[in-house]
This record gives C-alpha cells, sequence and structure tokens, in this order.
C-alpha cells in the first residue's frame, strides 16, 4: 500500500542464495515509505512480470505473478558486493 523502491537482483539463471534474497528484501523495506514500521511487506517477482506502462511516470511499473512477504528494514547487517 505504500511506494517503495526497486531491488534487482542478477542470478545469472542460478538459485537466488537466502541470504541474498534477505538483504535484497531489506533494502527494499528501508528505502521505502514505510521504513519505521516493525515489519514491512514488500513485493517480489522475476524480472520477466515487470511491465512499465507507456507513458508511465519515471520509476511506475506494474507486475503480475508477484510474491509478498513480511521483513524489517533493518540493513546494518549487510556487506556491499564486490563485483
Amino acid at each position: 500500500g505504500a511506494p517503495g523502491s526497486h531491488v534487482i537482483v542478477k542470478t545469472n539463471g542460478d538459485e537466488l542464495p537466502d541470504r541474498t534474497f534477505e538483504d535484497a528484501g531489506r533494502l527494499a523495506a528501508y528505502y521505502s515509505k514505510n521504513r519505521g514500521s516493525d515489519k514491512v511487506e514488500i513485493d517480489y517477482v522475476e524480472k520477466k512480470h515487470v511491465k512499465k506502462p507507456s507513458g508511465a511516470k519515471p520509476g511506475f511499473v506494474v507486475y503480475y505473478t508477484n510474491y509478498s512477504m513480511a521483513i524489517d528494514s533493518d540493513i546494518s547487517g549487510i556487506q556491499p558486493v564486490n563485483e
């Protein structure tokens, strides 16, 4: 029910490790308008189910076949990724 941020995780077709999945969820929760809540409900979906409507504002997307989870917005334990 509140706008949030998009977090994209490249998997190269591999299964996403649980830790990476949770860290991505925490980042999305942290950068959402519900950051101060105990738990933030986030939606997650594969990229192929995300569409930007023509003429939509920057950052606005619609998605299909999504799943949801509730997660805290504490990002203190997230380590930077070095590519």
